[in-house]
């Protein structure tokens, strides 16, 4: 071979390599920045709904409950994401080995070393399809068990190629392997349909009549009657955690089929090197990788409410309410999760009353899932608006109902030293000192346990908290924050506020108006201006401008709601005048009682 023909090869194997490299790198990238940038909050929820100690009880615990050991390794990784660049960069190089893995078992080499990349996506693409079932009785840490699963799987069936040419020693290994299910959960049953399939399209039928029949047998009794936990509601637990249950199916069936696929790409790979034409251009692989990762991109976007939940979740649990405040301005969409954070967000800001009505209150939107529309933001709002009582026992039992979540025993530590139970506290705080991240929060706490007042003076916020729990408390059940303070006979003066933006909310205007003439507020000389519209429209409904003299509106607030009601007025019967006059007046107290939930504004023309 001519010494021109060499140099032009090698440069074409350099090429390809180059490209290779290229794409490992901006997947590694992408895996990382999409992860820790744009899904930022969802990392920091998966990690705080996570529960991970370093006791030695709690990891006996989890290692003898079905598929234990694989739970501890994700639950170990998860952990990390309380620092959500940390956790999405250990993550991208989890995926990323994943690719460099696959390729040297399978041998891809250079022609189409895409192909490598498409279990990585999907892993991706699975992690990132968690969305509000992350509320609810969910194993937290499936999206990492999906990729550490992925490498027992690779390497499982790496063991089986070396002895694939011994029928006796494939019987003894898919014997091993099925049993290990009861640990790792169901990826020996994906490493055991690897083995079949790969003996099918090699044309191995003995060793495919040996695994495919004696592992589905076996992984089954191994899973279904050994002595470990299970929820015997779910069959498909046994089997297949910490898969998605069936009460979750549409992840379920994801997981499910994105795992076949993975299965038949890798090991039908030799068919690919056989019968596809070999000669395509360079850049097609990079060409295809590309179109794989915008496609990713496409595909893991979770709804936009979904989003703005997280967001709100994640710096109330930081406590920075401010920012709360300001990134809430952004938000377009409203949930009940939504508007239950705003409300924390302003008490924690002190602008409840002058801000809560600047935003839209229309929940309810065609399609929209609402897993957590009534469960998740009640321990937080409950200790927010001063009732820790009730609070720590929407904790305990959300802890009781669903997987241990470690940002459910903070609120009960919090609520536990609000009440001055400092006992009860400490053994909260104790459980938090086994964890890497809220072992510091948790020292400081303990700290104050003797001197209470330091740890107030350091979080103010505590201090009206405690200021505003009511002297006594109505047993009962909580039926929603609307009712919050009609359950109470004895509340102090700092709650005025909230429960003037109770009758506010439930449109209560005659309340009101008798509460304001009580309220400390009135001393003042101002209040609030979505007080004086609720004053306003009240006397515009009744017909009653008397009424008015008793309280000091200003002249805008006063013309803002007669123009309103008039607009109203002359066009009620016309289509979209909510987003009409939403566009001429803007969200205000006159909006959301006219066109917020349950909203009945009924004015006539005369």
């Amino acid at each position: 071979m001519s010494e021109t023909k060499k140099n032009s090869i090698q440069q074409g194997i350099d090429k390809e390599m180059l490209m290779h490299w290229g794409l490992r790198i901006l997947f590694f990238l992408f895996a990382w920045l999409y992860l820790g940038v744009v899904k930022e909050d969802f990392l920091f929820k998966l990690q705080e709904s996570s529960y991970f100690l370093y006791d030695h009880l709690f990891l006996k615990g989890l290692l003898s409950s079905k598929s234990g050991l694989i739970v501890l390794a994700s639950r170990y990784v998860l952990q990390y994401c309380y620092y959500p660049l940390l956790g999405a960069a250990i993550i991208a190089l989890l995926l990323s080995g994943i690719e460099l893995l696959a390729n040297w078992i399978f041998k891809i080499g250079k022609k189409w070393f895409v192909i490598g990349f498409i279990p990585s996506a999907i892993l991706l693409y699975l992690f990132n399809s968690v969305t509000y079932e992350i509320y609810d009785s969910f194993e937290i840490s499936y999206g990492i068990c999906n990729i550490i699963g992925c490498y027992i799987s690779l390497l499982l069936f790496l063991l089986y190629k070396k002895l694939e040419n011994s029928p006796v020693a494939i019987g003894v290994l898919t014997l091993a392997t099925a049993i290990c299910s009861v640990w790792i959960g169901p990826y020996p049953m994906v490493a055991l349909l690897m083995f079949g399939t790969d003996a099918l399209f090699t044309k191995r039928y003995i060793n495919a009549g040996i695994v495919l029949p004696l592992g589905a047998l076996v992984t089954y009794l191994a899973t279904r009657y050994a002595a470990y936990h299970v929820t015997p509601g779910y069959p498909s637990y046994s089997l297949l955690h910490p898969w998605p249950i069936d009460f979750f199916f549409t992840l379920f069936l994801k997981t499910l089929i994105w795992h076949i696929v993975i299965v038949i790409v890798l090991t039908s790979h030799q068919l690919y090197k056989e019968r596809i034409i070999h000669k395509i251009q360079p850049y097609a692989n990079t060409v295809a990788g590309v179109i794989l990762i915008v496609a990713l991109y496409a595909g893991c976007a979770y709804p936009k409410a979904y989003g703005d939940e997280l967001r709100l979740q994640h710096l109330s649990h930081k406590g920075e309410w401010k920012q709360m405040v300001k990134e809430m301005g952004k938000m377009q969409t409203s949930t009940r999760v939504i508007a239950a954070y705003r409300t924390v967000a302003l008490i924690g800001t002190d602008q409840l009353i002058e801000k809560i009505f600047n935003y839209d209150y229309n929940y309810y939107h065609p399609n929209f899932k609402n897993y957590c529309e009534e469960v998740s933001y009640y321990p937080e709002l409950m200790l927010a608006v001063s009732m820790p009582q009730v609070s720590y026992r929407w904790s305990m039992e959300f802890l009781t109902d669903t997987n241990k979540k470690i940002y459910l025993i903070q609120i009960m530590a919090l609520c536990s030293f609000i009440n001055e139970e400092y006992v009860l506290a400490q053994r909260y705080l104790r459980i938090l000192k086994e964890t890497r991240f809220y072992k510091q929060w948790a020292d400081e706490m303990t700290q104050c346990l003797d001197n209470p007042d330091k740890y107030y003076k350091k979080y103010p916020y505590l201090v009206k908290v405690k200021a505003g729990m009511p002297t006594m408390e109505r047993s009962g059940i909580f039926r929603g924050t609307t009712t919050l303070y009609d359950r109470f006979t004895s509340l102090p003066n700092i709650t005025a506020i909230k429960r003037l933006y109770t009758r506010l909310y439930r449109r209560q205007l005659d309340h009101m108006e008798k509460e304001t003439l009580r309220s400390p507020m009135l001393r003042t000389g101002r209040l609030p201006r979505y007080v004086q519209e609720g004053l306003v429209l009240k006397a515009v409904l009744s017909n009653d401008m008397s009424s008015l003299q008793k309280f000091p509106i200003e002249k805008e607030v006063y013309e803002y709601v007669r123009n309103f009601v008039d607009y109203y007025v002359k066009h009620h019967q016309e289509e979209n005048l909510d987003k009409k006059m939403k566009k001429k007046f803007g969200y205000s107290y006159c909006y959301y009682f006219a066109f917020g939930i349950g909203a009945n504004l009924k004015i006539e023309k005369e």
